[in-house]
């Protein structure tokens, strides 16, 4: 008897649930945004005065636009990349800077630093040498994490720029930022 309500209480209920219309669906998603995808394959960057950026649309990513209206939290972020310093004498100090309002591409370190935010870095690679960038290695070095979360969760619209903090002379080879979101109704 007793095996027998266990069984049925919870089968009851989902039908009951199902009869209603109210169907309960929830679940964590990858939403992976490649530069490519942004014309940002490799990312180059050759001097403080000669940046170019990744102008991020996430409603362009059918991950997140498949689940957007159902988005509850960011649960999880990685940037991923190969970044190479492509200077031979000096090591290189990489940050990720975001510019929450996309416009007019910004070409000057001061400029992106006036009017962004930083999220990630800096990640240290040694003179004329490169690193790829792992999960658990990325995790750790965002300092700006809400700040990107709020934008995942908002219009999904942002910039991105890699800067130097001690060199500007380096590539980002297959560029990825890699959000994990949870999402129901």
């Amino acid at each position: 008897m007793i095996k027998n309500l266990r069984t049925w209480l919870p089968v009851t209920a989902l039908a009951a649930l199902m009869a209603s219309g109210c169907m309960l669906v929830s679940g964590q998603f990858i939403v992976p945004v490649e530069f490519v995808d942004f014309g940002a394959d490799p990312l180059t960057v050759t001097g403080a005065n000669a940046l170019s950026g990744v102008a991020i649309n996430l409603n362009n990513v059918s991950e997140y636009n498949d689940h957007k209206e159902e988005l509850k939290d960011v649960v999880d972020l990685a940037i991923l990349g190969k970044v190479t310093n492509l200077d031979t004498n000096a090591g290189l100090g990489v940050e990720v800077w975001m510019v929450r309002t996309p416009g007019s591409p910004l070409t000057t370190d001061a400029n992106v630093r006036s009017a962004g935010v930083k999220i990630w870095g800096p990640v240290t690679i040694a003179a004329n040498s490169n690193k790829q960038i792992g999960w658990d290695e990325s995790a750790g070095l965002f300092t700006g994490r809400a700040a990107l979360i709020e934008e995942i969760k908002g219009d999904g619209r942002f910039d991105l720029y890699a800067l130097g903090n001690n060199g500007y002379s380096f590539r980002v080879d297959k560029g990825i930022l890699m959000a994990v979101i949870s999402a129901g109704k």
